[in-house]
């Protein structure tokens, strides 16, 4: 499942010459280009610049040595790290497994464990509702009605530091900093619809969040406004304020789950009863040193690919998903060959595979390059424009290239570049990773012109960023380059 990382001859050789000194821009065209769009940036911003062949031949570069906040580009690294790792044929899992295997007609002597090994795409993204019906219609299958014993919710392969502690307050009250965890479901998120009356319904259908309907309606359309609150000490208490308008149809927000194993237990627990199944001991959390059942059997496994995870985390820049596949780096126990995982994953061990990875098989400096996340949330992270480079040449070489490739964005289609660089010239398309925080934003990735590709990484911090002067700079080099 894991395999040996491998650096081909020829990468090594690319590496070497985009890292030749002395290098200078090799296309005067380029360089009007991109030096034209430059001298409109605010002055009191920071950017990096670096466009090479995918070979590795520099074509222009300003600043590209220097370590700046990416964003979402981190997201470039820890995928690519992932698929150099784990290999494209990795894939989590998830199991169900009815631990002490004595069983008696309709019912089942032992507890009923879920495993959890950081899949984070079990989700209406993926899945059809009512979400985990599926295990339950295992139990039903199989003729079990009763189970002497309790549901254990295993979420160990993660540590359970579930919000990174450099990440701001706030972000843990919207979807894209949901809390982290091994078992994960519908992103971590209740999907919750308000609508006239005014009412509150919730997807996954659940009684893990108590609802507070304090709005009131509104027979004027303009006065329709409302907010959702997480409340309580245990953020289990959801609180609905202002004003509905009497002819809402129905908007519907993600809102994040505290201790998502607990929320995954707990639908999952409701999923059963409604297919007749009883626990008698309910659900408990595993102990920290409890042993895995010894004996009995895997009632439901799931598997899921890499490469979906892949996807959701460079086209859509989602960061849970980007947490997962950096956790699940931290489980690596790197001194073996292949790797193998052996560790609890966590931010700390992530990162150090991360960086060893970056450093020792890429090649990159030491000063251009912090590793906090593996999503880019954190304003820790430090890559830089050339460091950028060096991860997407890796990605388009090692292992699972294809995969890699296929994960970027493309304007135009579903992701974060929709709504951008629609007016690139004929026979020019990007593949790229976006990233944008305040006072951040980057774009890196694959410039296509015709059967060329160039390889490219714009970075820029500081007052004034804005993503629309890193697509005007694309385009000026789109232009030139074909």
């Amino acid at each position: 499942m894991h395999a040996r990382i491998k650096t081909p001859a020829l990468f090594a050789l690319a590496l070497a010459l985009a890292w030749a000194p002395g290098a200078v821009a090799a296309n005067e065209s380029l360089e009007r280009a991109v030096a034209g769009a430059l001298a409109k940036l605010p002055k009191r911003a920071e950017i990096g610049v670096r466009f090479e062949e995918a070979g590795g031949k520099l074509l222009y570069e300003r600043g590209s040595a220097q370590a700046l906040v990416p964003a979402s580009n981190m997201k470039l690294l820890t995928t690519s790290t992932a698929l150099a790792l784990l290999g494209p044929d990795f894939a989590h899992e998830t199991r169900l497994v009815l631990a002490g295997g004595r069983q008696s007609g309709e019912v089942h002597q032992g507890d009923l464990w879920l495993i959890g090994g950081g899949d984070p795409t079990f989700s209406f993204r993926f899945d059809q509702a009512p979400l985990l019906d599926e295990l339950a219609l295992q139990l039903e299958r199989a003729g079990i009605k009763r189970i002497e014993g309790a549901l254990v919710v295993d979420a160990r392969a993660f540590d359970e530091e579930r919000l990174h502690p450099s990440w701001e307050a706030s972000d843990a009250e919207h979807w894209y900093g949901a809390e982290v965890s091994a078992l994960t479901l519908n992103d971590n998120c209740l999907d919750v619809t308000v609508s006239a009356g005014p009412r509150a319904s919730l997807a996954p259908e659940t009684d893990y969040v108590r609802v507070l309907l304090e709005a009131t309606s509104t027979g004027a359309r303009k006065q329709h406004t409302y907010s959702l609150l997480r409340s309580g000490p245990d953020k289990r208490t959801l609180i609905l304020r202002g004003r509905i308008w009497t002819g809402a149809g129905g908007q519907t927000s993600s809102v994040p789950v505290a201790d998502p194993a607990a929320f995954y237990a707990t639908v999952l627990a409701e999923r059963l009863a409604a297919h007749g199944v009883t626990l008698t001991k309910g659900v408990r959390r595993v102990a920290p040193q409890e042993p895995a059942p010894a004996q009995g059997f895997t009632l439901w496994r799931r598997l899921a690919p890499l490469p979906r995870t892949l996807a959701v985390v460079n086209q859509r820049s989602h960061n849970l998903y980007a947490e997962c596949l950096f956790k699940t780096l931290g489980r690596l126990d790197v001194s073996k060959t292949p790797p193998t995982l052996t560790r609890q994953g966590s931010w700390t061990h992530g990162a150090e595979v991360v960086t060893l990875y970056a450093k020792a098989r890429l090649g990159i400096a030491p000063d251009e390059l912090v590793v906090s996340d593996g999503s880019g949330l954190s304003r820790d992270n430090r890559l830089s424009s050339r460091a950028l480079c060096r991860v997407i040449q890796g990605g388009l070489s090692n292992q699972g290239a294809e995969h890699f490739f296929a994960s970027l964005a493309q304007p135009g289609e579903d992701g974060t570049l929709r709504k951008r660089l629609g007016g690139l010239p004929a026979q020019v398309t990007v593949h790229a990773k976006t990233g944008t925080l305040t006072g951040v934003s980057a774009l890196s990735g694959v410039l296509c012109v015709g059967e060329r590709r160039v390889v490219f990484s714009l970075v820029m911090n500081g007052p004034g960023t804005s993503r629309r002067y890193l697509d005007e700079i694309l385009s000026a080099a789109a232009g030139a380059l074909r």
